[in-house]
């Protein structure tokens, strides 16, 4: 059978928006034609989709029971997705304002069995308004969209799809949307794991996380890395972009601070001079210069009566024939201090004080008590984003893609997001109140204190 400049008409009514197409043109030949049991026939045709679509089919088939055999390579070239918007409609409840689609699709069918391979490209697709439909997914497309998207705006998908015909719910198309869905719902779920995935990485969702030691803002080499990787990928992903929120932790990176802060003053007391972005270095109880250093701080800030005080409750706690050290010497020397007997010690301070060091406790009791303003940790965020926006700009991040959301106090680490760069089609006029892309910027900043 030659067919040609033929019309071939195809709807489905199943879907949230009535669907319909026409391929015209339609040319080629059946050769084989029978309608004895098991026969086949050879098919190849041809035709035009649309104003520049192409469609083609090659394969075989039992006209007479297709459900029974069919052997099918179709292939569609460059079609409007824009057609297509009853199915995004249906399954991810949103039309298609824009794109092209190409599908090179491998249909088996054998004892009403379907076992399909899709191989689904689209290029350039952008979605557009929100459509109600009962069977929709509720999730964040945009963002896998530009995840799956490369630079050239191409996504290139391999759908393995199965099912039976006897199955009330099948549709075939439902199929190949519902497998779109599935791979889109995979994306946004876990988008780093599946952006390292694209790049041949072995990415997961820690990758969305940057540490940073307590008090400190300096990036250190594995996450340096861990952002150049990140950076590699966005880069080829010119729809996504990236939101930057640091924090700070108000334990581990207070008591970082405090530390920096009293170190300082203690090299002063000293009489040290050290600059301002030299780090002053740990200091040593086991130095005469230093523990004088200590105690006349700590008498400074809380009273001759309080050092007194403590000292005669260290002596308490270490009683008998000092140790031949630095340590015990001065325990011998402080237990003449007093006269009379003091209050006995508790339980607690006994444990606290049994073979510790004076000087460490005092030292601790000194950075305890050293100020610390909330300003001085959202500083700390503030340049702890900074950093990270900066070593992403340097792999080749354009900044415009890179916002930056006020710090806040958590675990200390730094988390990136992933966003979606919307088109000018996609964006909410001016008067909606819905955010359409990324985290606010950081505005304004304070000072990390030195």
């Amino acid at each position: 059978m030659r067919v040609t400049d033929s019309d071939v008409d195809f709807a489905d009514l199943s879907l949230a928006l009535p669907f319909a197409a026409r391929i015209h043109g339609l040319q080629g030949q059946l050769v084989g034609l029978s309608n004895k049991p098991g026969g086949a026939a050879q098919l190849e045709l041809q035709g035009q989709v649309d104003e520049y679509g192409l469609s083609r089919a090659a394969g075989q088939i039992n006209l007479f029971d297709p459900a029974a055999f069919t052997d099918i390579r179709v292939i569609f070239q460059n079609v409007e997705m824009t057609r297509l918007t009853p199915y995004s409609a249906t399954f991810a409840g949103r039309k298609i304002a824009s794109g092209k689609l190409s599908l090179d699709l491998q249909y088996k069918v054998k004892g009403r069995q379907l076992q399909g391979d899709n191989q689904v490209v689209m290029e350039q697709l952008t979605l557009g308004e929100r459509v109600d439909s009962p069977n929709a997914t509720n999730l964040p497309l945009d963002l896998a969209i530009a995840i799956l998207q490369d630079e050239h705006g191409k996504i290139d998908l391999g759908l393995p799809v199965s099912g039976s015909l006897d199955d009330p719910q099948f549709s075939l198309g439902g199929i190949v949307w519902k497998a779109i869905v599935n791979v889109l719902t995979r994306v946004v779920t876990a988008p780093f794991r599946a952006l390292g995935a694209l790049f041949g990485g072995g990415g997961d969702e820690q990758t969305a996380k940057v540490a940073f030691d307590p008090g400190d803002t300096e990036l250190l080499p594995p996450e340096r890395e861990k952002i150049k990787k990140l950076a590699q990928a966005v880069a080829k992903r010119p729809r996504l972009s990236l939101g930057v929120h640091a924090a700070w932790d108000p334990r581990a990176d207070g008591n970082a601070l405090k530390d920096r802060s009293l170190r300082r003053t203690l090299a002063a007391q000293m009489g040290r001079e050290v600059a301002a972005s030299e780090e002053v270095g740990p200091v040593s109880t086991a130095d005469p210069k230093a523990r004088e250093a200590i105690e006349t701080l700590y008498r400074n800030r809380f009273g001759s009566a309080a050092l007194r005080q403590l000292e005669g409750k260290f002596a308490q706690a270490n009683p008998g024939a000092p140790p031949a050290d630095a340590a015990g010497r001065l325990v011998s020397r402080l237990a003449n201090l007093f006269k009379g007997t003091p209050p006995p010690l508790s339980a607690e301070e006994s444990a606290q004080l049994a073979g510790a060091d004076l000087h460490a406790r005092l030292l601790e009791r000194l950075r305890d008590a050293e100020p610390l303003s909330d300003d001085q940790l959202r500083a700390l965020g503030a340049a702890r984003a900074q950093a990270i926006s900066r070593e992403l700009v340097a792999d080749g991040v354009a900044a415009e893609r890179i916002a930056l959301e006020a710090p806040s106090a958590a675990d200390g680490k730094a988390t990136i997001s992933l966003g979606a760069v919307l088109k000018e089609e996609q964006k909410p006029p001016p008067s909606a109140t819905a955010t359409a892309a990324g985290p606010r910027p950081l505005k304004g900043g304070v000072a990390l204190p030195q």
